[in-house]
């Protein structure tokens, strides 16, 4: 039997099996708050490393803060060994966490190229392992406004073009979280599905609405529904 036919599957096999999200948007626009809404909050981990866990100060979930690469390592192997109660990971934020490690590789490096150089590397690593987890994993991210090319748009902030360019490739989902304000002076706010109005977005699955809840357990049902119904 040739490799191919040994090897070979049907398409409509492959599916989401649990989601991987980016969500980036701008301070206060409630990336945080995006923790509470999870189908799973008694096994859902918060790892902060922005100390900014007071906007669920309703909700009892399980965070801890990470303040060195050492401890954000920790955590990971930890996650990776499996042996943890948890099917829910939301990492706050991925810009902060990379900040941290930028200020390590300044500290180390005289060339600020090569400082940046091993950001993206230690980085790319650091996504691609997150990732990987056999778990449902969803990184909060800053926004930034990119105006390199001739449109400017909006997208994940993350420090240097590397990253920035790189990233967003290894989720499933990007989506921006924005606010709107209704004809009654009340706030909404929705995560962004397709790369409309000058945002970057992705989805790999198609059928979503542009704008949707932003509400984890929705987007996970809209999930399961689309995967169900494929």
């Amino acid at each position: 039997m040739s490799f191919i036919a040994e090897r070979a599957t049907s398409t409509r096999q492959h599916h989401v099996d649990r989601l991987k999200v980016l969500v980036y948007g701008s301070a206060g626009s409630g990336k945080t708050f995006l923790a509470s809404t999870t189908p799973d909050p008694k096994h859902t981990l918060v790892v902060s490393a922005e100390a900014g866990l007071l906007t669920l100060n309703d909700f009892d979930l399980t965070a801890v803060d990470v303040k060195t690469l050492g401890e954000v390592g920790a955590v990971l192997k930890e996650l990776s060994d499996g042996d943890h109660p948890f099917t829910w990971v939301v990492i706050d934020s991925l810009s902060e966490i990379c900040e941290v490690c930028l200020n390590f590789e300044l500290d180390n490096n005289r060339d600020p190229r090569k400082a940046y150089g091993e950001l993206a590397k230690r980085m790319t690593a650091f996504v691609r392992q997150v990732r990987e987890l056999p778990m449902n994993v969803v990184m909060t991210c800053k926004m930034d406004r990119d105006t390199s090319a001739i449109d400017a748009f909006m997208t994940p902030g993350l420090p240097g073009k590397t990253l920035q360019k790189d990233v967003p490739h290894f989720f499933d989902f990007v989506f921006p979280l924005r606010t709107f304000t209704d004809d009654e002076g009340r706030v909404r706010r929705a995560l962004q599905t397709e790369p409309v109005e000058g945002y970057v977005a992705k989805s790999r699955v198609s059928g979503l609405e542009t704008f949707i809840d932003a509400d984890l357990t929705h987007l996970f049902n809209e999930i399961t529904k689309e995967r169900t119904n494929g």
